[in-house]
């Protein structure tokens, strides 16, 4: 299984913003520091999980058991609900 972890952060809100991640597991242990531009809150952390999913596609390790790990509830209940209730986050959702 590979765990992977991920944050994103505003230092305002809006404002400069930027994802953290870290992967672990079968062999692989990668971390990521990712600048975003100016943003919510709310829309970093969305990030951080697109870009997440972006660098597993990539590396080829979307057929292993993935396990993603956040503090945002609000985007863990989005994914797993899959229903945002501010419509600002459809899109982020969708992609």
């Amino acid at each position: 299984m590979i765990e992977v972890y991920i944050d994103g952060a505003s230092a305002g809100n809006p404002g400069p913003s930027g994802a953290g991640i870290f992967i672990k597991g079968n062999g692989i242990t990668e971390k990521y520091s990712i600048p975003l531009g100016n943003m919510s809150n709310h829309e970093a952390e969305y990030h951080a999980f697109i870009k997440a999913l972006e660098i597993c596609l990539e590396k080829g390790i979307q057929d292993s058991v993935l396990s993603f790990r956040t503090d945002s509830q609000l985007v863990n209940q989005a994914v797993e609900k899959e229903f945002v209730k501010n419509k600002l986050y459809t899109p982020l959702l969708e992609h």
